[in-house]
């Protein structure tokens, strides 16, 4: 058994398992990558050491600074985790207000950040109960542009657009094609910020150009993104999600999942399978089993589950 000096250690190295019960009817094998595994309880611990320790490297974030960030949850648990274990102060601006981020409200707090709660007028016009991250973390981000702009003791995280949150994720793809000993065909994954699907894609189509990527974003989305169409960008919208869509030969094609869809597979995930995930996880595998069924024997779809079913207690939504 080995010891750990800090708990920032235990960061990443998540397990990879083979789907047995739900995949019963593809003959592909359908993995999961257990990042709710992870410390604070998400893929975006990953992103928040990488960010952190990138900026500290640069000389952008220093002693007695205040970390602040715009999130719908899982980002601002991990800066919280991360940055106060490094003597930083975490500020979140987090947009889902009222019962659906209760959970996450209060593992933010017992990290030790300050939460501020914004509810944006776009969570009263979803046409259905997901919630796309890229879209209603906008009024945050635009708090966090100024209080960057104002205050020169302050580091905005800028995860939407920060290259690190790409980068971060070069690591997850090397440990997918070790687990799976470079034998992928599909990989799928939510899109949020965006780092996560095309930091794994950059590194899984360098070893394997001819791999299937393809995102998911919640039905609810008010605007669509499409492979090598042009994404709106801006100081505070844009940014990786842009980026992504605008390379050639990266994404394949993006899809849209309800909040339904993404609920029944959470569900069957806790009851059939033992992996007590988080909704974005039912959704991605809710695709991955529609990708396995074009797959014949021996292929393999990956896929990851981002967060844990904990923050999901008291009201249950996809949320990117």
């Amino acid at each position: 058994m080995v010891i750990t000096n800090s708990a920032l250690d235990l960061i990443g190295k998540t397990p990879l398992v083979r789907l047995k019960k739900l995949s019963e009817s593809v003959e592909a094998n359908v993995l999961v990558k257990l990042e709710y595994l992870n410390p604070s309880g998400s893929i975006k611990d990953r992103i928040a050491l990488k960010m952190i320790e990138e900026a500290e490297k640069e000389g952008v974030l220093k002693p007695n600074y205040t970390i602040v960030e715009s999130s719908t949850g899982n980002t601002g648990i991990a800066l919280a985790f991360v940055g106060t274990l490094k003597g930083y102060k975490v500020v979140i601006y987090e947009t889902i207000p009222g019962m659906m981020g209760q959970e996450k409200i209060k593992i933010m707090k017992n990290f030790g950040a300050q939460v501020n709660v914004i509810t944006p007028k776009e969570i009263d016009l979803l046409k259905e109960k997901s919630v796309p991250g890229a879209e209603i973390e906008l009024p945050g981000r635009r708090i966090c542009l100024e209080l960057e702009k104002n205050n020169p003791n302050v580091w905005w995280a800028h995860q939407f657009s920060n290259p690190n949150n790409v980068k971060a994720h070069h690591e997850t793809a090397k440990e997918i094609l070790d687990q799976t000993q470079n034998n992928v065909d599909t990989f799928v994954a939510s899109i949020g910020t965006g780092g996560t699907l095309m930091g794994i894609a950059e590194a899984l189509k360098k070893e394997l150009p001819h791999i299937r990527v393809v995102g998911i974003q919640p039905a609810s989305s008010k605007e669509t993104m499409k492979p090598r169409r042009p994404y709106p960008r801006s100081d505070i919208k844009g940014g990786i999600v842009s980026d992504m869509l605008e390379r050639l030969n990266l994404i394949d094609e993006v899809v849209r999942v309800s909040d339904e869809e993404a609920l029944k597979v959470t569900h069957m995930l806790w009851d059939r399978e033992g992996l007590f995930a988080g909704v974005s996880s039912g959704a991605n595998v809710y695709v991955a089993l529609r990708e396995a069924e074009k797959l014949g024997k021996g292929k393999n779809v990956v896929t990851v589950l981002p967060d844990s079913g904990d923050r999901y207690l008291t009201e249950e939504h996809y949320v990117t």
